[in-house]
């Protein structure tokens, strides 16, 4: 026989609560009982009113000449005389209750968050095309397949996927290619960040009677100085946010723009922004957007990560995308603390005070009902 707690009423907070540095708080009340052991006694009640109504052995002695007043050696029915046991049953199943000793446990639960900025660069130039992404999945019959999709395809998805798993992190979003394009600031409503990786597309270079088509930035190229410092300039407008970090995106050498890459991030560095590379894609050295040109500079992206205190990833995979993002998430943690406390409103009073008067009047009851005839 268990008696559970029940809560009451509750208070959860909002989404703009959870913001850096910021407090949250649950509220909740709860009826308790804090010793339920005593309930079992209310089982013992209805077999005890049960047994009150038998009869009483037979006589030992009958005589016929006795039955004319058979009748008058009856106690009366009278109301007082069933309203008594009700009332004295009553005052026995307060008590029990008062014994249990009902409560209202009221907690409260605060939760401090002090949450990380961060800016996603994610290169939209014409070689993010190449589809030499390769995951592992399972088809309809739970078989592992090899699925190769496009450099943007898995950006997408990898991205999208290391937002869902920042609920306390303010998060905006760079997108570029031969120019930079904020496309999102800093924001707690991680939706609509989703919301624009999802309308990234790139150029179609036409053909087969379909006209070419310009990107979500018209101008090819890869300008990486030009993301790194327009993620940065969004990041040094909050101040009081103690960790700021840019997630750059590329799978191509900086060719556009009017900062380079190595400038750009040693202003992040002085800012106190730490910067995590990551080269995407198969270092292909020909392909028809890149003819002649180096498919990475990875001595850059390792430059511009040890400038600023963070990491440089090789994915050439979506495996090696996945544990990129996956060791990014280890590294930069958000922290929470969290403060309980509690309280208990004593109820047994209120049953103890009905007890009392319950069993006050059951006696009452029984002493001033009538007495059998003599």
């Amino acid at each position: 026989m268990m008696f559970p707690a029940f809560p009451i009423a509750t208070a959860s907070p909002s989404a703009a609560a959870t913001a850096v540095g910021e407090s949250a708080a649950t509220a909740t009340q709860e009826f308790i009982f804090g010793a339920p052991e005593w309930l079992w006694l209310l089982l013992l009640l209805p077999p005890l009113l049960l047994l009150r109504r038998r009869s009483g052995t037979a006589a030992s002695l009958l005589h016929p000449t006795l039955h004319f007043v058979s009748e008058q050696l009856r106690r009366p029915a009278t109301l007082a005389g069933r309203l008594g046991p009700i009332c004295l049953s009553l005052a026995a199943a307060t008590l029990i209750i008062a014994l249990a000793r009902p409560q209202w446990r009221n907690t409260y639960e605060e939760q401090k968050v002090s949450g990380i900025d961060i800016m996603l660069a994610c290169d939209l130039s014409g070689s993010m095309a190449e589809a030499d992404m390769v995951f592992n999945v399972r088809d309809n019959r739970n078989r592992l397949r090899r699925t190769a999709v496009d450099r943007l395809t898995a950006a997408r998805h990898v991205l999208k996927e290391f937002i869902s798993g920042r609920p306390n992190d303010r998060i905006g979003l760079v997108a570029f290619a031969g120019k930079a394009k904020l496309c999102s600031p800093l924001t707690l409503d991680h939706g609509i960040v989703r919301y624009v990786i999802d309308q990234f597309y790139l150029a179609h270079p036409g053909g087969f009677g379909e006209p070419a088509r310009p990107g979500y930035i018209e101008q090819d190229g890869t300008a990486i100085g030009s993301a790194i410092a327009s993620a940065a300039t969004r990041l040094n407008e909050r101040q009081e946010t103690k960790s700021k970090v840019i997630i750059l995106v590329t799978d191509g050498v900086n060719n556009s723009g009017s900062i380079s890459p190595i400038e750009a991030a040693r202003q992040a560095a002085e800012l106190g922004i730490k910067i995590f590379t990551i080269a995407i894609g198969r270092d292909e050295r020909l392909s028809r957007y890149t003819a002649n040109i180096d498919t990475f500079d990875e001595a850059t992206l390792q430059e511009i990560a040890q400038l600023t205190g963070g990491r440089f990833y090789r994915a050439s995979s979506g495996a090696g995308l996945l544990k990129a993002f996956a060791s990014i998430d280890r590294l930069e943690k958000t922290d929470v603390k969290r403060r309980t406390l509690q309280s208990y409103d004593e109820l047994f009073p209120w049953p103890l005070g009905a007890s009392v008067l319950l069993l006050t009047l059951g006696c009452l009851l029984n002493f001033t009902r009538p007495r059998p005839a003599p």
